[in-house]
């Protein structure tokens, strides 16, 4: 129980909720200002996101993240889950949003890649 409460003080005192709150604002922000077709949309509250694709190729959008550098989860063939800790800074996710258009082009590279061998 002390630990739990050191956290939730923690929490509390460090103001992470409303930080969290504004820094997915910025988060879902930046991403909707992506212009990519591949983006079909932002959804979810605070620092749980999910970056919603036009087609099917969030394995390759997660496996092109990790590449980068950044852990996100393909949850859905057309859905990216963001679940940064709450500590993120503001600088962390501006280089995750300023690495997003590389990211989409190396998916498309990749699942474009793997249909030409296809019969």
């Amino acid at each position: 129980c002390a630990a739990a409460l050191a956290v939730l003080d923690a929490i509390e005192t460090d103001g992470l909720v409303a930080r969290a709150a504004a820094l997915g604002r910025r988060i879902a922000a930046g991403l909707r200002a992506v212009e990519d077709p591949l983006i079909a949309g932002v959804r979810g509250r605070g620092l749980l996101l999910a970056l919603v694709l036009a087609e099917p190729v969030a394995p390759a959008v997660e496996a092109a993240a990790r590449e980068a550098g950044f852990l996100v989860n393909a949850v859905a063939p057309d859905a990216v889950r963001l679940a940064p800790p709450l500590v993120l800074s503001e600088q962390q996710a501006d280089r995750f949003l300023v690495a997003v258009p590389a990211i989409l082009r190396a998916a498309k590279t990749a699942v474009t890649g793997a249909r030409v061998g296809s019969p």
